[in-house]
């Protein structure tokens, strides 16, 4: 047999079967969509801030997300994937699985065809959630980045974004994500990475925020007018579109698909795909129903854009365990958290009113879920027993506090170490100059020209 048929003889057909393909498409799609919901981020912040400063703020965010991408790619795949290595009791766990699914690792080398099922069943669909937990990642490095743009320097946030990327996003990865993380085999629950992406984000977010300290002229003096003003805010609002578009799609990626036996949430939980995918549009609705009501109150707007957004992130620990009824009641709980804290970090001057409160809206639908969906069977793996058994953990209340707590604490730490302890060794923040006269005019050739009128440039503090 000459070299193509020994190829075609040597492959493993499981691995590339209908059904399996089926499932790559899905993957595929899910990870394709974090991506546009980066996009949807990148129009939020290109509306929402000053048009001076729009370049800037776009270049940061995507060279932030391919840095937090690539970071991960390096050999966070391979720390999440360790807890599956340790359930099954692969000898050197830890070691096989960095060897197996770093970046040059062997698994990333080969085609899906030719990896025995016996070692890796689902070769395929394993690569592909590869690339699905680094675009992630990278998600995870914009949501910080939304914090505190149009202030924050280049320099310390692609230091920032390559640390969280390659670092602490894939610790809190493998302890609270996966049906076999050290946390959720225990009982904690997140379907959707509410704990890793935005309580992480908001708590991180708010002490780099404190750091930064506000934009010139968004919290003016009793008397004085504000002197800041956004780009445009029908822009930020098709940003919010493309995130709902986005959200459906990576949501069903989020649980594994099992061939005539049906669908299974991350952490092992039994659940429906159309179930999920109906979840996710009741919170996106009832979030946009509050959302409104409170603009239309407070005569802001802002609430009526993160309304359907809140109502989505409260219920992203949730969306494989709840029932529709029971997401409508729990996703109108996030517009009216949002609403709380945005008027709290404004009424201390704290520049965040966006990722601070939509992570506290997560936090407490994480804590919802905690109550609602006690006593559900979780964690573990097919066809294990004892430790590892399939389903053998419950969710509740407590589980859910000891995840938010551990959340927290990590994204404390990391705080303290890349906003203080970088803040020590280089500057955080653009000059008072730059972002009074326009960042992308300093920084850009594009805009190098451009002329700002000083009665419409902003004044730095004296």
């Amino acid at each position: 047999m000459t070299g193509a048929g020994q190829l075609l003889a040597a492959a493993f057909g499981d691995q590339v079967d209908t059904a399996a393909i089926s499932q790559n498409f899905v993957y595929i799609v899910s990870s394709t969509a974090v991506i546009l919901a980066v996009l949807g981020l990148v129009l939020i912040d290109a509306g929402l801030v000053r048009t001076e400063n729009m370049l800037s703020t776009v270049i940061q965010k995507m060279v932030g997300f391919a840095i937090g991408t690539a970071s991960f790619m390096v050999c966070g795949f391979g720390l999440w994937n360790y807890q599956y290595y340790q359930a099954l009791g692969v000898p050197h766990g830890f070691a096989q699985s960095m060897q197996d699914w770093r970046f040059a690792g062997s698994f990333l080398s080969e085609y899906a065809q030719q990896i025995d099922p016996a070692v890796a069943p689902g070769a395929g669909n394993s690569q592909i959630f590869f690339v699905f937990l680094a675009v992630y990642g990278g998600f995870v490095c914009a949501i910080v980045h939304t914090t505190a743009s149009e202030r924050l320097r280049s320099a310390p946030f692609y230091v920032m974004s390559a640390v969280i990327g390659g670092v602490v996003y894939p610790i809190l990865l493998w302890l609270t994500w996966g049906s076999t993380s050290p946390l959720t085999n225990h009982g904690v629950h997140d379907f959707v990475g509410a704990y890793t992406s935005y309580i992480f984000a908001g708590v991180f977010g708010l002490i780099l925020t404190i750091r930064l300290k506000p934009r010139l002229g968004i919290f003016p003096k009793p008397g004085q007018p504000a002197t800041w003003a956004p780009h445009s805010v029908p822009l930020a609002a098709l940003g919010v579109l493309v995130l709902m578009f986005a959200a459906p799609l990576i949501v069903v990626g989020c649980g594994f698909f099992v061939p005539g036996e049906g669908y299974y949430g991350i952490s092992m939980t039994t659940s429906g795909l159309g179930l999920v995918y109906v979840n996710v549009i009741v919170a996106l609705a009832a979030g946009g129903i509050v959302g409104g009501a409170l603009a239309y109150y407070a005569r802001n707007p802002v609430h009526a854009l993160l309304g359907p957004i809140s109502g989505y992130v409260t219920g992203t620990a949730g969306f494989d365990v709840l029932k529709p009824w029971e997401m409508f009641l729990i996703a109108l709980l996030g517009p009216l958290v949002v609403g709380a804290v945005y008027a709290w970090v404004n009424r201390r001057r704290i520049d965040d009113g966006k990722v601070f409160p939509l992570a506290c809206a997560t936090a407490v639908g994480c804590l919802v879920v905690g109550v609602v969906a006690w006593g559900t069977p979780t964690g573990g793996y097919f066809g294990l027993t004892g430790d590892y058994g399939f389903q053998h953990a419950k969710i509740d209340l407590w589980w859910q506090l000891v995840g938010l707590g551990a959340t927290v604490a990590i994204a404390v730490a990391a705080a303290l170490v890349l906003v203080v302890g970088l803040g020590n060794v280089m500057r955080l923040r653009v000059s008072e100059h730059d972002e009074a006269t326009g960042i992308d005019a300093a920084r850009w050739r594009p805009k190098a020209s451009a002329y700002v009128p000083p009665e419409h440039a902003l004044q730095p503090s004296s």
